[in-house]
């Protein structure tokens, strides 16, 4: 098969502060030589601000807020003094603990606007001023669900599950056969081991009650009374039961298993049931004799309160309940909701915590890899997005997938919980699938006190039942096995045996070896790890770092010993190259085989125009902003914004020299590109002068938006073949909300000689 480059989720970087106005004002709000002109503030965003009030979705925002960062440095003074030049009044400020303020590197607070601004213009001009990092709306978010087919009415008593016969694993007193999630024989037409290998999971590990990790349920509440429930809370040390007072000083009386921020109070119960079934699904109390068992059935929930009883909610209390997670030591989130706006303050809270995130990717049947669905698709090393399963292995058409951006899937369809009440009842949708995630998260971290999150996250995408028939709609290829994620294995794979080139030619590389198996030779490994250099890959000087090489995908491994191989597709060019080619094995816990390395001579093939960008050849016009910048591991790449996020109004160009095509045919058009942009507003057009359909003109041929890292993109110009040519690669953003930009890389025109 031919191996394109993987390519991964935007990563969510730091916010780079926009480049400051020439009307900038001194930091220091509390110094000026003039007083603040909220009208001259007004009308010079104007434009920004008619921009932003078409974005804004009625009913999709709270009218008259706004979540601004201030520049690192500034003080509360700072922030009053802010509020009071824009006539509006400072409604919350987030306190974050040490280490995830500093990460923060701002403060972040709320404003509520004076009824001179719209909530439009008061995003532009506070946008603009240059003691705001950055200002967001407060948006609405939603809980994820689908409706079943069957009534979700609760039921007193659950069914009960008939005398179980041999089991593999430990197998608790109250698990039902209604909770086919965790043990699947096949009961109601389902698929035999269509579940998440829950019993045998739990002859390693049913969590610590005492002192293992809190597990944070963000959503419409807790029913704190549920008897599956009331022994696996978490509660807080330093809150006294009913005494009506705020005993730890955090602004919420009685704050005992959680908090709520729609009322403002310390009780988290649950006035919709969406949490309630949530957090049974996680950590419901096993071995009871009672109710139902949760994946983490001897563990500690802590409910956090944001979405109300209709099931909406707004980012402001979201970013609240993140930061009392993190300053009351939850270990994990699940968060079963989001929307469709991204949110630089959300992402930054997110990527500030300590936390791991466990994110329902959402229940509309999207491609999020096409539209976005926040906080799954923040490429977040701490966030892991969660497609559903059903009981056959499908994926139902309900939820949303995507095979860059959603990270695995687990059961979603006809999922047993607990409801408020202390009743039990069926629900479906990602809502109920993150929560399976979230759970066997914290049977990892409960067996490995000391694990990190990417080596929890690691474990969970490693140890997935892979599926093929997911292999093109999630990033793991596979749905959730709770006993791959959980095993104890501390022998890696060995490396890929007589790892070797055989079949090269201008842009492919035909690559062979023999695989190894999970533990050294024995049993089958889980996955490869294939990369490609210009040069040696290692860790010695002058090599390039295995992590730093082109990853590319490749499929499963076959059993120890089976011949295996791949066809590696890469940039083409004029030159000859030395190619350098790396593979190492990873089994289900992650653990990682010694790599094995083979190199290539790869030749040139012609080639009508080519530039690597990494020195000034002078084949490029540039208007406007357009610059080379350093780019880890790729030498120098132009930008459309080199001093960083692109501002409003942009439509700026980098354009080639002309490029001679009179005497070549079947030409093609090559480049690598990342691209950061708000999507359907800013693009990058990929744009041919020349002549076609009678008339020569520039024509847009591709177009780069949204989020999406460095991926190899080719271009059909067969038809511009006899002509001399021109490219151009421009730039325009709208008047509002603006973001990193565009990187290119690699430009080549390829064409075959006509005899």
């Amino acid at each position: 098969m031919v191996i394109q480059s993987f390519v991964h989720r935007m990563p969510v970087a730091a916010p780079v502060a926009a480049a400051k106005k020439a009307e900038a004002k001194p930091l220091d709000g509390l110094s000026r030589s003039a007083p603040f002109d909220l009208d001259a503030a007004v009308e010079g965003a104007r434009k920004e601000a008619a921009s932003l009030a078409e974005k804004l979705v009625p009913g999709e925002f709270v009218p008259g807020q706004v979540i601004v960062k201030l520049e690192g440095g500034l003080s509360a003074e700072s922030l009053d003094q802010l509020a009071e030049d824009y006539q509006s009044k400072v409604i919350h400020c987030f306190d974050a603990p040490g280490a995830m303020a500093e990460k923060l590197g701002g403060k972040l607070a709320v404003l509520e606007l004076g009824q001179s601004l719209s909530t439009a213009e008061g995003l532009a001009v506070l946008g603009r001023d240059p003691r705001v990092a950055y200002a967001e709306s407060n948006d609405i978010v939603h809980s994820f669900s689908h409706q079943p087919a069957e009534s979700e009415a609760g039921q007193a008593l659950p069914p009960v599950r008939p005398a179980p016969g041999p089991a593999e694993g430990l197998e608790p007193d109250d698990l039902l056969e209604s909770q086919w999630n965790m043990k699947n024989d096949g009961q109601e037409g389902g698929r035999l081991g269509a579940d998440i290998d829950a019993t045998r999971a739990w002859s390693l590990s049913t969590g610590r009650r005492e002192d293992g990790p809190i597990v944070a349920v963000l959503d419409t509440g807790i029913d704190w009374h549920h008897p599956d429930l009331v022994n696996n809370l978490w509660t807080n040390p330093r809150e006294v039961a009913d005494n009506q007072w705020d005993d730890d000083g955090n602004g919420y009386d009685d704050d005992l298993h959680g908090a709520n921020f729609v009322s403002n109070s310390g009780d988290p119960n649950d006035d919709n049931g969406y949490g309630t079934h949530a957090a049974g699904i996680i950590a419901a109390e096993g071995n009871n004799r009672q109710g139902v068992t949760g994946v983490n059935w001897e563990g500690r929930l802590m409910g956090l309160k944001f979405l109300g009883s209709g099931r909406s909610g707004n980012t402001v209390d979201a970013m609240k309940a993140f930061l009392y997670a993190e300053q009351n030591g939850a270990r994990i989130t699940n968060n079963s909701w989001g929307g469709y706006k991204y949110n630089q303050a959300l992402a930054d809270v997110m990527r500030s915590s300590s936390a791991l995130h466990v994110c329902a990717a959402g229940d509309d049947g999207y491609d999020n890899d096409r539209k976005s669905v926040y906080p799954a698709s923040f490429n977040l090393d701490n966030v892991i997005a969660v497609a559903a399963s059903d009981r056959n292995d499908r994926l139902p058409g309900f939820t949303n997938r995507g095979a860059e951006s959603v990270d695995l899937c687990a059961p979603g369809t006809d999922i047993y919980s607990t409801l408020p009440g202390g009743q039990f009842g069926s629900k479906e949708g990602t809502a109920m699938a993150a929560p399976h995630v979230a759970g066997v998260a914290a049977l990892i971290a409960a067996r490995y006190p000391g694990v990190d999150n990417q080596a929890i996250k690691n474990r969970i995408l490693t140890g997935v039942d892979p599926i093929p028939r997911y292999g093109d709609q999630l990033a793991s290829g596979g749905r959730l096995n709770a006993f791959g994620a959980l095993e104890d294995d501390q022998i890696a794979p060995d490396s890929p045996i007589s790892f070797r080139v055989e079949q090269t030619d201008g842009e492919k590389v035909t690559l062979a070896w023999k695989a190894t198996g999970d533990d050294g030779t024995e049993g089958q490994s889980t996955s490869y790890d294939l990369r490609y250099a210009p040069g040696p890959i290692g860790d010695g000087e002058g090599q390039t770092p295995f992590a730093q090489a082109t990853p590319v995908g490749i499929g499963r491994p076959g059993p120890s010993g089976h011949s295996e191989s791949v066809t590696v597709s890469f940039p083409p060019s004029g030159h000859d190259r030395e190619m350098h080619f790396a593979l190492q094995s990873l089994d289900n816990v992650g653990n990682r085989s010694l790599a094995a390395t083979t190199t290539t001579s790869v030749p040139g093939r012609p080639v009508a125009f080519e530039d690597s960008m990494d020195t000034d050849t002078g084949q490029w016009g540039a208007q406007g902003e357009w610059a080379r910048v350093d780019s880890p591991g790729r030498g120098q790449v132009y930008t459309d914004s080199p001093g960083g996020d692109y501002g409003p109004g942009r439509d700026q160009s980098l354009t080639s020299k002309a490029i001679d095509l009179t005497n070549w045919k079947g030409s093609e058009l090559h480049f690598d590109a990342k691209v950061d942009t708000e999507e359907g507003y800013d693009k990058c057009k990929v744009e041919v002068y020349g002549k076609k359909w009678w008339r020569t003109a520039w024509r847009t041929v591709a177009t780069l938006d949204g989020e999406k890292d460095w991926a190899h993109q080719q271009i059909d110009l067969s038809g511009y073949d006899g002509q001399e040519i021109k490219l151009r690669f421009r730039f325009l953003s709208d008047d509002s909300r603006h973001r990193d930009g565009v990187y290119i890389d690699n430009v080549v025109v390829t064409a075959k000689p006509e005899a």
